[in-house]
């Protein structure tokens, strides 16, 4: 009987710890699919704000810690004005993306794109183009511009491109 009893003891210990072990994958699986969402951008309604071909804008030169090649400068708030914006609506909310995009370029900033998002995304963030000159300050000043920008961080691979891409969710606001 006490033989019985420490089995089952032993066989419980056993199960907790594969609760824990699956427990902790599921957590490591919804962390990883939170930092690199998996979506796509819906081909439908897509426009081109700048010059309605739907061409995308070609990218800059790489970012430099120092500034340009030729010295230290620092970009002006014009220069990151320039930094062309695409407006994703990644949300219910019907005209979302367009809203924004009067805002933004009410603020002194460029559009060339809105269109709409679906993707796993959870809060608004202004997605930059590592590789384009400017985009992470820019983006930086454009969260700075717009506080309903939550975050800031590179792109990934299933945007569209452009030097800067707003996700825009449900909680943002454009009032």
């Amino acid at each position: 009987m006490a033989r019985q009893v420490a089995k089952r003891h032993q066989r419980e210990r056993i199960a907790g710890i594969l609760v824990v072990c699956l427990g902790l994958v599921v957590l490591v699986i919804a962390v990883i699919a939170l930092r690199e969402p998996n979506g796509h951008v819906s081909g439908s309604g897509a426009t081109n704000v700048a010059n309605g071909s739907g061409a995308n804008q070609p990218s800059q030169s790489p970012d430099s810690s120092s500034g340009s090649a030729t010295g230290s400068h620092s970009p002006t708030p014009a220069d990151l004005k320039s930094v062309p914006l695409v407006v994703l609506n990644n949300s219910s909310v019907v005209d979302l993306a367009a809203q924004a995009a009067r805002q933004f370029e009410d603020g002194g900033w460029s559009v060339t794109r809105i269109d709409d998002l679906q993707n796993e995304i959870l809060s608004p963030c202004a997605y930059y183009d590592p590789s384009t000159k400017n985009a992470h300050a820019a983006a930086k000043a454009l969260q700075r511009q717009f506080p309903g920008i939550d975050r800031v961080k590179p792109k990934f691979a299933e945007l569209p491109s452009g030097p800067i891409v707003v996700v825009l969710t449900g909680d943002y606001t454009t009032t």
